[in-house]
């Protein structure tokens, strides 16, 4: 394989995923891209439309169920013993959602969108020198009030507990990319020697991608009033759109560098108050750990 890039993308097959895959293949024909995900028949499909459109050959799919603490450790040995170009980038960006739970127990969108990316990210950084790392994250972190009254809540008992409704779970998972992002950033500058960027990235809200299916009325209408105000608060995008822009921060020599920053679409702008809570932060990466029973020799930093 002659291409000396490897960049990988979760959920990589429609949507978002797929049009940043698009843009990081036509930037270069020797960008390797591989495209993480759990449905293989989808994912194939996905590479072969994304060969024809790029005329990039050096498009893979592997795969990767996020929902498995055992999938995402053996994507990563797999990974680690096949022969790819420098790993240079990770977009951390597929999440699941609905009421079931991980083959782990845990509520199914803290445990792919937050817990299977963290484990994810630590198994691969000993694959990488030099790099960038996007968390997807959205405004969603700090939700309209009449959505939900959002708090650090205890990481515990948030990944088995069937409490909390759809709007918290993806609020506070959302949340957790944030502070992800920003302790790993620190982490890295502090820790070690790597020249690692870590930034989280709001996509704004993709109509195109399609929505979750409304639980009851409430939710309903919600999805109905949701369009329109995007429009009129500015946050409106598409999967093309914000697809393009999340290739830039992976690719662009101007973004450089730049770690530990909050991007929404093409502007970096301040995240919610409480994302910026040092202890939560801390505490959060703490219990992640023992949630995905992260061993010392499958991170390089002290677990």
């Amino acid at each position: 394989m002659n291409s000396n890039k490897t960049y990988i993308i979760t959920g990589g097959n429609s949507g978002l995923g797929y049009q940043c895959a698009k843009n990081i293949a036509l930037q270069s024909k020797n960008n390797c891209v591989i495209i993480a995900s759990r449905n293989s028949e989808k994912s194939i499909e996905a590479v072969q439309k994304l060969i024809l459109e790029t005329q990039n050959t050096h498009i893979e799919y592997m795969l990767l169920d996020l929902a498995s603490l055992q999938s995402i450790r053996d994507f990563a040995n797999r990974f680690s013993a096949q022969v790819f170009p420098p790993l240079c980038g990770i977009v951390c960006n597929a999440i699941s959602g609905g009421k079931s739970v991980t083959k782990d127990g845990f509520n199914m969108t803290f445990g792919t969108g937050h817990l299977g990316h963290f484990l994810l990210v630590n198994l691969l950084l000993k694959n990488m020198q030099d790099g960038r790392i996007i968390f997807v994250s959205s405004d969603q972190h700090n939700p309209p009030s009449l959505i939900a009254r959002l708090h650090y809540y205890d990481a515990h008992d948030f990944a088995f507990s069937d409490k909390y409704n759809h709007n918290t779970r993806y609020s506070f998972t959302k949340l957790c990319n944030i502070y992800c992002t920003y302790e790993l950033s620190t982490k890295l500058l502090a820790e070690t020697d790597k020249r690692i960027t870590v930034n989280a990235f709001n996509p704004g809200f993709m109509a195109d991608t399609g929505l979750a299916k409304p639980k009851n009325a409430f939710e309903n209408l919600l999805m109905q009033i949701a369009p329109i105000l995007a429009r009129f608060f500015g946050t409106r995008s598409s999967a093309i759109i914000s697809g393009k822009l999340l290739a830039d921060y992976m690719l662009n020599s101007q973004y450089e560098g730049i770690t530990g920053k909050y991007f929404d679409r093409d502007k970096e702008i301040k995240s919610s108050e409480l994302s910026y809570n040092k202890e939560n932060a801390e505490k959060l990466w703490k219990q992640s750990s023992e949630l995905t029973r992260l061993r010392q020799d499958e991170t390089i930093f002290p677990c």
